[in-house]
This record gives C-alpha cells, structure tokens and sequence, in this order.
C-alpha cells in the first residue's frame, strides 16, 4: 500500500456540522477559578473607574465650594479675592486627610489603658500572684 492510501483510510470521517445551539462560546462553560478571575478583573476596572470619577467630581466639588466661599464673602461683607479662596481651598484639601499623633495628656494616657486593658490585666495578675506566693513562702 502507498501512503496516500493509509492517511485516506486513517483519517477521522468528515465532522457533521453543529447547530447554533450546540456551538460552545467561550466564557459558557467557564470553571470555578476562572469564574473568580474574570470577577476579579470586572473589580478592578470598577474601582479603577470609581477612582477616575472621583478625580473629576473633586474639580466639581473645588468649583461648587469657591462659588459658596464667594457668595458667603458676599454676604458677610468680607473683602476676600478669589486667589485667596482658592489658596484656602487648596491648603485646606492639602490637610483635611493628615494624620496628627495626638497630644499627650490624661486623655491619651487613658486612651493607651484602654486599647491596652487585656495586656494591663495579665501583667497586674501576674504581679499579684508573684506577690501572694511569695507572702506565702516567706511569711
């Protein structure tokens, strides 16, 4: 036998064709894993949009806050010009998310105590039952 002849008896009968139906998209029959990365991915892009909104509405928010500042200016009688506003505006947004340790104090010091009570209590449980065997040993 030739070859010709072999691959014309080995080869797969020709395929019938599927119907719309039966054709598989891509993305139908996805597993568990690749479910959660396309989520992830459509996460991604909303949060990168969200962020995106947010830069465009603060040039809103900065423009509805000058034209507040000025129309109070107004109002008050206060002799304000508008590079000043908008100096206010700029060192207010540059600040108004800063962190600041706070000042020492009594209210500190209580605040400390307190997100450290668990720590407190087993040291002065500790130190008292040091103390009451070493009263009971030794008295």
């Amino acid at each position: 036998m030739s070859n010709a002849s072999q691959s014309q008896q080995t080869a797969p009968p020709p395929q019938q064709r599927k119907s719309l139906s039966e054709i598989e998209l891509p993305g139908q029959n996805l597993s568990l894993e690749e479910t959660l990365r396309v989520m992830d991915v459509a996460r991604e892009l909303r949060n990168r949009r969200e962020t995106a909104e947010e830069m465009f509405r603060r040039d809103d928010i900065r423009s509805g806050l000058r034209d507040k500042l000025i129309q109070t200016a107004k109002v008050t009688g206060d002799k304000v010009t508008a590079a000043e506003i908008d100096m206010a505006i700029d060192q207010y947004l540059a600040t108004v998310n800063t962190y600041e340790d706070p000042k020492p104090g009594m209210q500190t010091f209580l605040a400390h105590c307190w997100v450290w009570r668990d720590r407190i209590a087993f040291t002065a449980g500790s130190i008292a039952v040091v103390a009451g065997g070493l009263w009971f040993f030794f008295a």
